[in-house]
């Protein structure tokens, strides 16, 4: 039987969390706006608005919240995405959004992060009071829908063009996948490998469902994202590897995994 995860909501006492958090949203540049959306309305029409990714926020946020003795944490606990604002008093606000586990165990694993991190964003903004986006004006109340919500739909629609490419893409042989996971554990930069699995998936496609490969992908970036946290010496450095690693591979800083607990330590080592 599943155990249920309880988590405080907050400390005793807020006096001093809220008086900084007071400060830092009084302080704070909104975050730049530095990417747009397509919503098609009910009518037949489209409009454009614009809002502030996961890093915009992080970039805007961290140095202000540093300078109220303020912190941010993010992680995933068993179903839900807890979000903590803590103060260097020991007070703390946590809020919680859950997952949806069906899409996660369906989606597959490159499509994962992604999905983590723009709940990140509404998490992180709220707890914070941070403007994001720009007002909708209700039209998704009203039932117009976003383009990017249509990804799925428009993948279901190519479902059958991809499937008869398919035919024509070259197949994993054992020799293809013993050079592909030689050549994974051979890099040394994590943009580089990165750029090799894309190619890696344009090329064969198969890969992406290729339990080896994906893990042998998993390990490496995961010994990759250790070596670059050892980098880290304050907790700004921390915060800028925790927004960089969240746009590169969310999963790799995940609580419980091989570099989410090497992050946890560290936080401890430095006092965080």
């Amino acid at each position: 039987m599943e155990e249920t995860l309880i988590i405080p909501m907050q400390s005793e006492t807020i006096g001093k969390l809220t008086e900084a958090l007071s400060k830092f949203q009084g302080s704070i540049q909104q975050p730049k706006l530095n990417k747009s959306v397509t919503v098609k309305t009910n009518g037949g029409g489209s409009y454009k608005f614009q809002y502030a990714d996961l890093g915009a926020c992080m970039a805007a946020a961290v140095p202000v919240l540093k300078e109220n003795g303020l912190a941010v944490i993010q992680t995933i606990q068993g179903q839900l995405l807890v979000t903590t604002l803590s103060h260097i008093s020991g007070e703390f606000i946590n809020s919680q959004m859950p997952l949806n586990q069906q899409t996660l165990f369906s989606t597959a694993f490159q499509s994962i992060g992604s999905m983590i991190t723009y709940l990140k964003r509404y998490a992180y903004c709220a707890i914070l009071g941070i403007v994001a986006d720009e007002d909708d004006d209700g039209n998704t109340a009203c039932g117009n829908e976003y383009q990017y919500q249509a990804k799925g739909q428009k993948a279901q629609q190519g479902q059958q063009q991809a499937q008869q490419a398919q035919q024509q893409k070259p197949v994993v042989t054992g020799a293809v996948l013993k050079r592909a996971i030689e050549e994974v554990n051979a890099e040394n930069s994590i943009d580089n490998l990165r750029t090799f699995w894309e190619k890696c998936f344009a090329k064969y496609p198969d890969l992406k469902n290729n339990e080896q490969f994906c893990n042998a992908l998993f390990q490496r970036a995961s010994a990759l994202c250790i070596a670059e946290l050892e980098k880290c010496n304050n907790e700004e450095d921390i915060h800028l590897f925790i927004m960089r690693w969240n746009d590169i591979w969310a999963n790799v800083i995940e609580e419980n995994t091989p570099a989410g607990n090497a992050i946890s330590a560290k936080l401890n080592a430095l006092g965080i």
